[in-house]
């Protein structure tokens, strides 16, 4: 079985290290594709629709110009079973058009609470002799680590027998994180987790330069950003916080490895919703918005990291 690492290379070498984060704020969605879906605004399998509309025909648009895809399964989940039902319908897409998808939930918890997170979004679900494959199946998962190493483990084990990938939240983009992040006297939190991850891969050998387990570092902390690079080389990095958290693009190049390997920089609303900079005034030209500037982003990493 190919290792997460190895695809991650694959991807990256044939259409660089952007992700695209389908996050479909529902205040945001073209305003043709609510009124088509949910005309009088008080459905939620209307809303469903409009999120399944919204990312199948940028799936379409997408395909052959990015290789990732990270999916916040928090807009999903807040619609309930048709929020579930469209989750699965647009993961079964991604996977059919060749992206990689990383699910976006901050998963953790202790013992078999979170064996059966990393079984049910990653693996497979094991009774007695019996393994039911994976409902998400997704090829990475973000983990919170606040509960340490015994909650970090089931999903290292189920992610690295299954051949997937996890990111562990270590510098996050928001503006509050360094309440908790950089506490600590002789070393950081933030310092501390991505020691943890690193010490931890470690134990699950790859024949690759960068592991299948990485960490969450924001684009809106720079220096923290090259300070780990240098501690940590092996490390793949997941980096939001581009565009409108503020995070600029051109500040990420410290996180690559020669080759341009090591790092994946995910824009969301940026790319998501460029329609409301210029487009259509209902949107009917959002997916076309969306693919220029993708292209926009990936001349730019391509000249950061080529």
């Amino acid at each position: 079985m190919e290792s997460f690492a190895k695809r991650v290379i694959d991807k990256v070498r044939q259409f660089g290290p952007l992700v695209v984060g389908l996050d479909p704020h529902f205040d945001s969605l073209p305003p043709f594709l609510l009124q088509r879906f949910m005309p009088c605004r008080t459905s939620l399998e209307g809303l469903a629709e409009a999120v399944f509309a919204f990312g199948a025909e940028l799936l379409e648009v997408l395909s052959g110009e990015v290789g990732f895809i990270k999916i916040q399964l928090a807009f999903y989940e807040a619609l309930g079973v048709p929020g579930m039902q469209v989750l699965s319908e647009t993961l079964r897409l991604a996977r059919s058009r060749g992206f990689l998808v990383i699910l976006d939930g901050k998963r953790n918890d202790i013992a078999s609470s979170a064996t059966l997170y990393a079984q049910g979004y990653l693996s497979g679900i094991k009774v007695g002799n019996t393994v039911l494959p994976s409902f998400w199946d997704g090829d990475a998962l973000t983990v919170n680590p606040y509960f340490g190493e015994d909650g970090l483990r089931p999903f290292f084990e189920e992610a690295y027998q299954s051949g997937k990938g996890l990111f562990v939240l270590a510098r996050t983009s928001n503006p509050s994180a360094p309440f908790i992040q950089d506490e600590g006297q002789n070393k950081r939190v933030f310092e501390k987790v991505a020691s943890l991850v690193d010490t931890m891969r470690k134990e699950f050998p790859e024949d690759s330069p960068i592991s299948s387990f990485g960490i969450v570092v924001g684009a809106t902390y720079s220096e923290d950003l090259r300070y780990l690079r240098e501690l940590f080389p092996s490390l793949p990095f997941l980096i939001p916080g581009v565009g409108v958290q503020g995070g600029e693009i051109e500040k990420v190049r410290s996180a690559f490895l020669p080759g341009g390997l090591g790092a994946l920089v995910n824009v969301s609303r940026d790319i998501l919703f460029a329609y409301r900079k210029g487009g259509k005034e209902k949107g009917e030209d959002f997916a076309e918005r969306a693919l220029d500037q993708v292209r926009k982003y990936q001349k730019i990493l391509r000249s950061i990291a080529p």
